[in-house]
């Protein structure tokens, strides 16, 4: 945990926001116990500091080296995204370069810089979380002040989820070994592994806080987390881990204030209808070649561009889809991407949730739940939008799922899912086959279940944290 955004932040605005409150020559320098007598005395004054809190931790979600070592694969939760992609079937790398280690699975051992950036990544976010909660005495009533604790604790849960997926298997026991827990930002000794089951528990428990906090808030912008957000990670959660009936409900709130938007937009505007969640980039917040417009889009001056690093996309997905479907026009015949195109200088906005997935899921945890007939409907209520030709499906059953699942790999081709869904499905990677177009340095084949679909703890936390040893280390 080694860059925390959000002390900085506090400093700043507490400077400004009550003289009387700090009437010291230090003013810069407050307590935790000076904030939170601010939150419950002068809950006005608060979200002031609450607000930037707010403000400082959605802009760590995008923020550029968090290692320190200029990595241009390290620019936050995108980087993540599309490294992570790049462990499943359907996203290539075609040139070994920058994101090169994820394509061919060095990144996910122990000694590798990319497992230590990820850890550190959501404990980063999980710390940022903390802060705002320790804030926030556990008296407070003031709603506003509240809508700002619940904010923080989705993102809370947003950081623990990732990182369960990502450091344990899909099928791993409750009982089996789970990640550190920490609930204060105070905690700088490290703490031991609690099982995966009290890992699943801080997170629903967390979600559905934070569901409870924000009732009433209209954010301002969708950088900011609200209620159709929350309902969307706990859909996330649901498929996932949870309660099928549980999963359709929540991606149906989350989707009821967004339409289908555009898909040919080349996915940079954060103000595109069927945006749930997202990062706004602008001039300050660009990081310019170290982002993932740079790395993704082949059509943009960066990595792809200019360097021909392409991201492609795997044949057989490819040749899945019809002709007259609009999501083939994301592709050139070539298998190069163009899904993702930046109409600004390195200002294109990061997407972390959108609608269209919302359908997928209510329409795989249907299908799920033996609902074939609701399922094959909110399949067609999707798909019908790209394919004027795609007609309601009669499949039933496994069939039925597995076009679900196709769709689902078409729809969010290159958006962050396609790792967590190989997990989730118990499906091998498989990119050694005839006339295969993966590269070379990556055409590995790697069996569903194998210790490699698991992220090992970094030597960094080895190393620092007294209560995790290399016996607690994934195989």
């Amino acid at each position: 945990m080694k860059k925390i955004y959000l002390t900085l932040l506090v400093a700043i605005t507490l400077a400004s926001c009550s003289e009387d409150f700090l009437d010291n020559e230090n003013k810069e320098y407050v307590s935790l116990e000076q904030i939170q007598e601010l939150a419950q005395s002068s809950p006005e004054s608060f979200l002031n500091v609450g607000n930037a809190l707010d403000v400082g931790s959605n802009a760590y979600l995008k923020d550029w080296n968090s290692l320190g070592n200029g990595s241009h694969d390290d620019f936050g939760q995108k980087s993540i995204d599309l490294g992570l992609d790049l462990m499943g079937n359907d996203v290539i790398q075609v040139t070994y370069h920058w994101f090169g280690m994820y394509y061919r699975y060095d990144g996910r051992t122990q000694t590798n810089r990319l497992t230590e950036m990820v850890w550190n990544f959501y404990y980063n976010v999980i710390r940022n979380a903390n802060e705002i909660i320790d804030f926030i005495p556990e008296d407070v009533t003031d709603p506003t002040v509240l809508q700002i604790k619940g904010r923080a604790l989705a993102l809370r849960a947003y950081g623990y989820f990732n990182l369960l997926r990502i450091y344990t298997q899909y099928d791993a026991a409750d009982s089996d070994p789970g990640l550190p827990i920490y609930t204060t930002a105070s905690s700088i000794e490290g703490q031991p592994r609690v099982t995966v089951g009290e890992v699943k528990s801080l997170i629903v428990s967390d979600l559905d806080d934070a569901y409870q906090l924000l009732d009433g808030f209209s954010r301002t912008n969708k950088e900011q987390i609200d209620q159709h957000v929350v309902s969307g990670l706990r859909a996330r959660y649901n498929l996932t881990y949870g309660s099928l009936t549980t999963a359709i409900t929540e991606a149906q709130n989350a989707r009821s204030s967004s339409t289908l938007g555009d898909i040919l937009d080349g996915f940079d505007e954060i103000t595109n209808s069927g945006w749930i969640w997202g990062g706004d980039i602008n001039n300050e917040s660009s990081t310019v070649y170290a982002s993932f417009f740079s790395h993704m889009a082949t059509d943009n001056p960066g990595y792809a561009g200019l360097l021909g690093i392409y991201k492609s996309v795997d044949k057989r997905l490819y040749e899945s889809i019809p002709d007259t479907d609009t999501r083939k026009q994301w592709f050139y015949s070539t298998y190069q991407n163009r899904k993702f195109k930046d109409d600004t200088f390195f200002e294109g906005d990061y997407l972390y949730m959108r609608a269209a997935e919302m359908y997928l899921i209510e329409a795989e945890a249907k299908a799920l739940s033996g609902d074939d007939t609701g399922a094959a409907q909110v399949l067609f209520d999707l798909v019908s939008t790209r394919d004027a030709s795609y007609t309601l499906s009669t499949n039933t059953g496994q069939a039925l799922l597995d076009e679900i699942r196709l769709q689902r790999s078409i729809e969010l081709w290159g958006e962050g899912f396609s790792w967590y869904d190989l997990k989730r499905w118990q499906r091998d990677l498989v990119r050694d086959y005839p006339d295969s177009n993966h590269a070379g340095y990556g055409l590995v084949n790697i069996a569903a279940g194998s210790v490699e679909n698991a992220f090992q703890i970094p030597d960094d936390e080895l190393n620092t944290n007294p209560h995790i040893g290399p016996g607690d280390q994934n195989p």
